[in-house]
């Protein structure tokens, strides 16, 4: 019902009609399995056991397996909480029926996901179909019924490309932030009697790259999720904890932006120089023009910002975006694998702080504006 008022709701936001379809979905669901029909995960499967032995009752043996709490076997992997009811047909014919649903919150979930992974050979193929072997055993393993090869597709080209839409929707929004505002330094402050020139641009900062970074992923990541499985409990401790690391380098990144420097020594002694320069007669524009540069440095490409300060490229820095793009890349990998956000190890984690740690310590002693020659003495 969650996962059905959920997509209800997102295909209201993006004008377009999901009801259409349900319907027949549920009587796709509903169907009892044969060899070239496919269930969806998230639908009912129904396996036909067929007629019981001679001298053998149907009723009879349907009481006695609904009695044993059976659950689903799909390709000898068995699939928690996927509990079977078993019942007879009109013709006398034993079904067993199963949810396959990887819908839901919490730890259960999570792990019919990770079955439902396993079951497909490692691969969770969610645009393809596979044919695996079903049956129904014993939720401790095994199998109490003969298995039968059944057609599963891991989702819907409809839920696939609804969750593709709004991934894209959300990381074209944080792009949209880093690029146009909120990935800039703003640690920039005006001199008195110095312009700041006019359109500038600050310098892009590598700690809001890698928050901003971050945030996108996750919440990209987690709205597609959503989308597909229905399921709002995905956020893992690792994934926190890794934000946590994350928004704590950028805090402590911001303060030491904020926080009185060399920096800003330099920045009032280039200012001199421009004061210096603009007084003289006639004013001395290219002195003018170098000191104002100095005062409020501009933007030089989003790289060389984020890999450089006032003396160069820095090591620090490009370890720090390379293991913050290699992970990236990889979470992204793991949640189209899983379905799921992934449980980040500790020693994932203990990398990720360090790789911040250096990166932060390192930027302690960083300086943004050069050293001026030639600073004229302040008058009076």
């Amino acid at each position: 019902m969650r996962r059905t008022i959920i997509r209800t709701i997102f295909a209201a936001v993006l004008g377009t009609t999901l009801a259409a379809g349900c319907g027949a979905q549920a009587q796709v669901g509903a169907q009892m399995m044969t060899g070239d029909t496919a269930v969806m995960l998230g639908q009912p499967l129904t396996l036909n056991l067929g007629t019981p032995p001679a001298g053998t009752d149907c009723t009879t043996q349907a009481t006695a397996l609904n009695a044993q709490g059976l659950v689903l076997v799909a390709n000898g992997q068995t699939i928690p909480g996927a509990n079977a009811s078993f019942g007879c047909s009109a013709k006398g014919e034993l079904v067993g029926t199963a949810s396959t649903s990887i819908a839901g919150n919490g730890d259960d979930a999570a792990r019919r996901r990770a079955a439902w992974q396993t079951a497909f050979s490692g691969f969770f193929s969610l645009a393809g179909t596979k044919t695996l072997p079903v049956a129904f055993g014993p939720p401790t393993g095994g199998m109490t019924t003969a298995p039968k090869m059944v057609s599963i597709q891991g989702a819907s080209e409809r839920d696939l490309g609804l969750a593709a839409l709004w991934f894209t929707l959300v990381a074209v929004v944080f792009l949209f932030a880093f690029f146009r505002h909120f990935g800039r330094t703003d640690a920039i402050t005006p001199i008195a009697g110095v312009p700041m020139p006019a359109n500038y641009r600050a310098p892009y900062s590598l700690a809001r790259f890698q928050l901003l970074w971050w945030s996108g992923i996750v919440t990209a990541s987690y709205v597609a999720i959503l989308t597909i499985t229905g399921s709002m409990d995905t956020i893992t401790s690792g994934t926190m904890a890794l934000m946590g690391i994350v928004g704590g380098t950028s805090v402590l990144a911001a303060f030491q932006d904020r926080r009185p420097s060399d920096d800003q020594t330099r920045r009032q002694q280039h200012a001199a120089l421009y004061i210096a320069a603009a007084a003289a007669n006639p004013p001395d524009q290219m002195a003018m023009a170098a000191s104002l540069a100095e005062v409020y440095p501009p933007t030089q490409g989003l790289l060389p910002d984020l890999l450089s300060d006032a003396a160069g490229y820095n090591i620090h820095r490009l370890q720090l975006l390379a293991w913050t793009g290699v992970l990236g890349i990889t979470f992204l990998y793991e949640v189209t694998r899983t379905l799921g956000m992934p449980e980040l190890s500790a020693n994932l984690l203990a990398l990720t702080g360090i790789s911040n740690g250096t990166y932060f310590g390192f930027k302690m002693q960083e300086q943004q504006v050069p050293a001026p020659t030639g600073v004229p003495q302040a008058a009076g």
